[in-house]
């Protein structure tokens, strides 16, 4: 009967193996922000997985709104998707327990939810910040910035936060607040627009969330006649291609993103055939690549 099939060339429907196995064979990916090349990343980790147990990936960007972010996955829902795995808005999103007491197999990316337990694919938070934190300091700098996620609640930026603070009082002797800078999105705009609230606090260096937030920082800076890293050093914690690339060589923490991909795939598929598992939490290490943003204080 096989014989027969390949030469009349037929193949077996996906439509009707979904509906036999009770499963779609794609899996939702939904992140902050679509042009950040670090989730491109991330999306081709785990695309590479799910290709060979046979599933499909289907990406979308919630931009940092919660009612995009609801609706998004109220349409993978539609589709019936086998899994979600979601960086969500913020760590009390009404949707993460929603999709678990659901059934929908589900694993966060980076920030934890407070409550819901779930699979979690993280990377180090404080050790990549002390470290950086650390480089600064042996730089003869003292006056260090950081930029934290801001206008929702982040158990990432929080760890940061607190990470931050016993460093500059174990280092410093106190933790100056005017040098930490809520922002509600860390994109270049908000890079730029940062510049005026960074600089009233008269930093040596800055810490950024992500490459893009540092890349226009950067560029606001030399707005403002600054030049990294004559005027301030600037260092960053997610390093993109786009860090090591010529004339912008920044410092940054080396995220796994592939990884993370790969593992939040793995944890998804695990999921899928074992729904009553103990919730997984895979942490990866971030280590930091020194390049030319970063250089000693003038004395």
């Amino acid at each position: 009967m096989r014989d027969a099939a390949e030469r009349l060339g037929y193949s077996a429907s996906p439509a009707a193996r979904a509906l036999r196995m009770r499963r779609s064979w794609w899996v939702g990916l939904i992140i902050p922000d679509i042009a950040n090349p670090m989730f491109g990343e991330i999306a081709r980790g785990a695309a590479e997985v799910l290709e060979e147990a046979g599933c499909h990936l289907l990406v979308s960007s919630h931009d940092a709104r919660p009612e995009r972010q609801a609706g998004q996955i109220r349409n993978m829902l539609r589709q019936r998707v086998d899994g979600v795995i979601l960086q969500p808005f913020s760590s009390t999103d009404e949707d993460v327990p929603r999709l678990v007491q659901a059934g929908v197999p589900l694993v966060l990316l980076a920030r934890r939810h407070r409550t819901q337990p779930t699979d979690h694919v993280t990377m180090e938070l404080r050790a990549p910040l002390l470290e950086g934190l650390a480089h600064l300091a042996d730089l003869g700098h003292r006056r260090i910035a950081i930029t934290l996620m801001g206008g929702r609640t982040s158990t990432s930026a929080e760890e940061r936060f607190e990470t931050y603070c016993r460093f500059m009082r174990e280092r410093f002797g106190a933790a100056d607040k005017s040098l930490i800078v809520r922002l509600e999105r860390t994109e270049l705009v908000s890079g730029r627009e940062a510049v005026p609230v960074l600089l009233a606090a008269s930093p040596t260096a800055i810490v950024a969330s992500n490459d893009l937030l540092a890349l226009g920082i950067r560029d606001g800076l030399r707005d403002a006649g600054l030049l990294v890293p004559r005027d301030l050093s600037l260092l960053a914690l997610d390093d993109t291609f786009l860090s090591a690339l010529p004339g912008i060589e920044l410092t940054s923490s080396t995220l796994p993103k592939r990884q993370i991909g790969v593992e939040a795939a793995r944890l998804i598929l695990a999921r899928v055939a074992a729904p009553r598992r103990p919730c997984e939490t895979v942490v990866l290490p971030a280590p930091l690549v020194v390049r030319g943003s970063t250089e000693a204080l003038p004395a």
